[in-house]
């Protein structure tokens, strides 16, 4: 192989005339690279870019030879070969985004609402209205999501939880947000899969990417954290990390998530705290992460964790309010 480590888009030669075999000549050479196949003894290949490369990152091909002497004998050997992105360096641009320009109600083109005041698996105690400027609008430049103590469809909270109609593989997100604080209440800026693609249950086997959760009893400790059939919080083995943010409840910071195909990185104001990498070895069950995913933004009262030290009823209303959701993909 003509480089170790070659450049997607350069050309690499792939020799196989050292090759002998001790009872009868090699008659036939057929290389596997990737989904191409050749044959030749010499073959010369272009590795593309890749969406990896796209990212920044390597790719892998499996390179396999299988050789046939005269007597019609077969052998084969294989190499990984990784591909070195063209430029290591990725180049952002924005392909969607909402800044909460004007007055009123949410913009529907983007967002909708979910509803319902089941406690959604986590024992939580609001009702997720829909359409009600009490707990969603537009205010000065902003998205207010508002969490209220009232009672409502038999629950004792209401709030609000609005999922994107746009979804993507991959990409970076930016959400600059202010928190809301109170005992009780438990923000969340999220992502799901759109569909269920894996294993024999929606959640967890689909994953769950937490771009950024507080409670309110953890004051201005911001954590980030993937579910997946292999590592979720119902068997204590979910991964995640936590940075504190000592004024999260009273200034804006920007909450970032970079999904790639091999890792997810998540930042606060631009420092990274958590990485999850995707290891070769991994199915489904460990990395769901390769299908669309929409955005999530919401406001729970109490719950498994929200809600493990009471709530404080006094604190109520309660607002998490957004500046700016921005999506981008590389250039």
């Amino acid at each position: 192989m003509s480089s170790n480590r070659p450049t997607a888009g350069t050309e690499v030669q792939f020799d196989a005339t050292g090759s002998s075999d001790a009872e009868g000549g090699i008659t036939s050479y057929e290389w596997s690279i990737g989904e191409t196949t050749k044959t030749g003894a010499q073959v010369r290949h272009t590795f593309p870019e890749t969406v990896e490369n796209k990212y920044g990152e390597n790719a892998r091909y499996e390179v396999t030879l299988t050789v046939t002497d005269a007597n019609g004998a077969t052998d084969d050997a294989s190499k990984s070969v990784r591909v070195a992105p063209i430029n290591a360096t990725v180049t952002w641009k924005q392909v969607w985004g909402d800044e909460f320009e004007g007055q009123g109600l949410p913009n529907s083109d983007k967002w909708y609402y979910e509803t319902g005041g089941d406690g959604w698996g986590n024992q939580e105690q609001q009702y997720y209205t829909e359409n009600d400027p009490e707990n969603a609008r537009l205010e000065n430049g902003n998205l207010v999501i508002e969490a209220r103590k009232e009672s409502y469809q038999g629950n004792a909270y209401t709030s609000a939880r609005l999922n994107s109609e746009a979804s993507w593989k991959y990409g970076r997100f930016e959400i600059r947000a202010k928190l809301p604080g109170g005992r009780g209440t438990w923000p969340a800026l999220w992502m799901l899969a759109d569909e269920d693609t894996y294993g024999d249950q929606y959640w967890p086997d689909n994953g769950e990417m937490d771009i950024m959760e507080h409670v309110g009893y953890d004051a201005g400790v911001i954590h980030g954290t993937i579910h997946t059939e292999a590592f979720n919080h119902i068997n204590d083995t979910d991964k995640g990390g936590s940075i504190t943010v000592p004024d999260a409840t009273s200034a804006f910071h920007e909450y970032t998530m970079e999904w790639t195909p091999s890792e997810i990185r998540v930042f606060v104001d631009g420092e990274r705290y958590f990485t999850f990498r995707n290891r070769e070895q991994y199915g489904w069950e460990e990395w769901p992460f390769d299908q669309k995913f929409h955005l999530l933004m919401n406001i729970a009262v109490g719950g498994t964790w929200g809600g493990a030290e009471g709530i404080d009823d006094s604190a109520f209303p309660e607002r998490m309010v957004i500046d700016y959701v921005r999506v981008y993909k590389p250039e």
